[in-house]
């Protein structure tokens, strides 16, 4: 192990929580190429004038140039052609001079590739990233990376969405500047940060406990952010000075060494009397991170702890509690079907061993919780299997509403709500299944196909069959082309035989993600119909 990943374990180990990650815009810059802040605002006022001219009309207030670009921004998108379709789609939510930029930058943030890069380093640590069991992840960023690194979690859209609901603090992800799934919700102009600040005492509240019992790892922000620094100051002020020391244990910050040697430093900064000490880790190489966070991990997956801790609250804080809770014998427990959910008292050994005598006559049967605890992963196991493990009914109403909200794009769908009966449009309109559409829709919307290969599929595979293109390629070549073969000539058969003998993961990034392009390509071509 290097110094920085000793030096983060020994943090780790020393608090009792699982990390939390709190991601900057420096986080997508690395993983996807995006355009930093100056950039995203640059790209929308071309049409308009020099980006240059607002950056100097502000000084050089970024907030404020935003909000002059936007009123400009505004005329052009009400009065352009080219924005047509935009203003058909945003046109009852664009009530204010800043929906316009809002909503162009938010389809714009929709529509990047989400495989990553594809530098082999940067895919070893998304690889990495995809395998942290963190707690969860804080995050001023606006597009949807971290919701396909992480799709079990559960995601809280802006301020006011996290200070009125009920996170757990575990397999969640905040987005606190707003999420280009909901363009009203982006924090982008004065005027957004104006009411961002005036509600960060709250904010403060909301998170204190997080940063107190957790390390806070930061990644894609620079230590001086004055944004960072005013919600770390917001949560400093609030404590005594012996909460204050444990407060600044837990926060470390990643930065780039540019080709240094990796490096430990301490960095204090201070604000109206306060001052906070954070640790600095600088690699070129973030797996030196990853590892120390991956090395202390839970066994048990963050989305099935969160779960239980949703129930458990929801069970304490009921007014009539004694008509959730019940008590029964283990040996009754595989024959109920009223149980959702079980907490145990007693011996862990002595109830591993009553469970094990258990298991092996009911294990073929998900209790209908279980459905609950249903990953995506699982899914794409499924889908090339002759008959599928599931009942599509209970999946399609317990499973995929967390599936929907999770914000992963690529889905298997078509072959459950066949299954539950229903096999056109129409049907699907009148069923309770409103989730499975919602994942059809955001499939439709990025299709199946990476761009960029489609001239290598016309110049060298355009005439072959589908067993030509699974002979002649490797596995993960065949991910890349075979999406552009037209319905009518995929051999569905040759092609689920190879799903099944290629489970995506078996697959590095960014192929795996291509699997999944493939993997729904034939859920479509064998189970689906046209919306």
């Amino acid at each position: 192990m290097s110094d920085v990943t000793n030096e983060l374990s020994r943090i780790l180990q020393s608090n009792g929580g699982a990390p939390f990650l709190f991601v900057g815009s420096g986080f997508s810059r690395r993983y996807l190429g995006s355009d930093d802040w100056k950039g995203l605002l640059r790209r929308f006022c071309a049409e308009i004038r020099e980006f240059d001219y607002y950056f100097a009309s502000t000084d050089g207030d970024l907030p404020m140039t935003a909000s002059l670009i936007a009123r400009d921004f505004h005329d052009l998108w009400w009065n352009s052609a080219k924005y047509e379709e935009s203003r058909e789609k945003f046109r009852e939510t664009s009530t204010s001079v800043q929906s316009a930029l809002k909503n162009e930058i938010a389809q714009f943030l929709s529509q990047l590739p989400l495989e990553g890069l594809p530098d082999e380093q940067i895919q070893r640590e998304i690889s990495a990233l995809k395998n942290l069991n963190v707690d969860g992840i804080i995050t001023t960023n606006w597009d949807l990376l971290l919701e396909e690194l992480f799709p079990g979690y559960r995601v809280f859209i802006g301020q006011e969405e996290l200070l009125f609901s009920n996170p757990q603090a575990i397999a969640e992800i905040y987005k606190i500047h707003g999420c280009a799934s909901r363009p009203k919700s982006l924090i982008l102009t004065s005027e957004d940060y104006h009411d961002f600040h005036e509600k960060n005492p709250y904010l403060a509240a909301k998170l204190i406990t997080l940063f107190i019992e957790h390390p806070i790892i930061f990644i894609g922000y620079a230590v001086q952010d004055p944004h960072i620094q005013r919600i770390i100051f917001s949560i400093a002020s609030c404590l005594a000075n012996d909460k204050l020391e444990k407060f600044c244990e837990n926060l470390v910050f990643v930065r780039r060494s540019h080709g240094r040697s990796s490096s430990i430093q301490k960095i204090t900064f201070s604000h109206a009397g306060r001052s906070v000490t954070a640790t600095v880790l600088e690699v070129d190489d973030f797996c030196e991170v990853y590892a120390a966070i991956d090395a202390g991990k839970r066994k048990i997956p963050a989305r099935i702890l969160r779960y239980c801790k949703e129930q458990m609250y929801e069970l304490v804080k009921s007014a009539e509690p004694e008509k959730k809770i019940a008590v029964v014998d283990i040996d009754e427990l595989d024959a109920s079907e009223q149980v959702e959910f079980v907490v145990g008292i007693g011996l862990a050994k002595n109830h591993r061993q009553q469970q094990s005598e258990i298991a092996s006559e009911g294990q073929s049967n998900l209790a209908r919780s279980g459905y609950r605890g249903v990953s995506i992963a699982d899914l794409f196991d499924d889908l090339p299997r002759e008959r599928s493990t599931f009942d599509a009914d209970e999946l399609l109403r317990v499973a995929f509403p967390s599936f929907a909200r999770s914000n992963a794009t690529y889905i298997p769908v078509f072959r459950y709500l066949r299954a539950a009966g229903v096999d056109d449009s129409e049907k699907l309109v009148c069923s309770e299944y409103k989730d499975a559409a919602r994942v059809i829709e955001k499939i439709k919307k990025r299709g199946y196909r990476v761009r960029g290969y489609r001239s290598q599929y016309n110049s060298n595979w355009s005439d072959k069959t589908t067993t030509d293109i699974l002979s002649g390629l490797d596995p993960e070549r065949v991910t890349l082309i075979l999406p552009f073969q037209s319905p009518m000539k995929v051999e569905r058969e040759p092609l689920r035989k190879f799903l099944l003998e290629n489970s995506g993961s078996s697959f590095r990034d960014p192929y795996r993600s291509y699997y999944k392009k493939l993997a729904c390509y034939y859920d479509y071509l064998a189970f689906g119909f046209e919306l």
